[in-house]
């Protein structure tokens, strides 16, 4: 099968890596982080936090092809670097329990279902929140130590499939360890569609979200795919009440060849870097004032 159309059928695009040295700038890298891609594909998020000093990474992917490719990307780095070729939806075949959950960074850029991609198994469905809809509520009465109060449960039921970038979000976010950062690529239709509003109140619910950024439909258009896409960056704890997300759309990013990330280059890409600090910076002194 050509590469192009095997690709097409794993849901694969690669990430520029301008786009990579981007998300891992927007967390805040760190290299003493444990840190992970589930989707790894030929590898250049790993190579991006390598680069950094990172010294504990791991990179899933199915696609034997995929993981070899990786490897030959980061021979330089191999000694810090683990690869697991398995579906990125399960558990991590290893019986170490270091290396199966528990990181400090999950970022990637998971398949889309844009490509018809996706997930019908029942088994691995079963394992996701985010896989099921609610159908109803009931209320529980419950009695205890001489007092009565009610409980009330949702009642939900297994989708006979669901979109594959909606698993790995789950799947990104239940690798990474509490107080930990997730940072991924996702189509729009996850921020838009009405189909999908349960996933968005599941995040709204549980996560920090610090920021949606919309990238342009050229983004990945050299890989075969002119998809609206985004970045999502959360932390794994809590929102704080009257948390604001921070919001930005890029019209524009220079993703040839060896585009830097710098203000010539990708002068939009800088701004929201710069905004972001700012923002950081200003939530910070908020919550000195508050403190003191």
């Amino acid at each position: 099968m050509p590469q192009s159309n095997r690709q097409k059928r794993l849901g694969q695009f690669w990430t520029p890596p301008v786009i990579a040295e981007f998300m891992l700038e927007l967390v805040g890298f760190n290299p003493l982080w444990k840190v992970i891609d589930p989707a790894c594909g030929e590898g250049i998020f790993l190579l991006k936090a390598l680069e950094r000093g990172c010294k504990f990474a791991v990179g899933i992917d199915i696609d034997p092809e995929a993981i070899e490719r990786a490897k030959t990307l980061l021979k330089d780095h191999l000694g810090k670097v683990q690869f697991y070729c398995q579906d990125g939806l399960l558990p991590i075949n290893d019986e170490n329990a270091f290396w199966r959950s528990d990181y400090d960074l999950v970022v990637g850029n998971p398949p889309f279902a844009a490509t018809g991609y996706r997930v019908r198994d029942r088994e691995i469905l079963s394992k996701f929140e985010l896989a099921k809809v609610k159908v109803g509520e009931e209320t529980i009465n419950l009695s205890g130590q001489g007092s009565l109060f009610e409980v009330s449960l949702e009642r939900k039921r297994q989708k006979p499939s669901q979109a594959i970038e909606v698993l790995f979000l789950e799947r990104f976010v239940n690798l990474c360890k509490q107080g930990g950062k997730v940072c991924i690529i996702l189509p729009e239709g996850i921020f838009a569609n009405t189909s999908l509003r349960h996933v968005r109140e599941w995040l709204i619910k549980n996560f920090t979200i610090h920021a949606v950024i919309g990238l342009p439909r050229d983004t990945f258009k050299a890989v075969g795919t002119t998809a609206k896409t985004a970045i999502l960056y959360l932390e794994k704890r809590p929102p704080q009440e009257n948390h604001e997300v921070f919001l930005a759309e890029v019209s524009r990013v220079n993703v040839n060849g060896n585009a830097s990330l710098d203000s010539d280059a990708n002068p939009q890409l800088v701004a929201v870097l710069e905004a972001m600090k700012l923002r950081e910076q200003t939530i910070a002194k908020r919550q000195n004032l508050a403190g003191g």
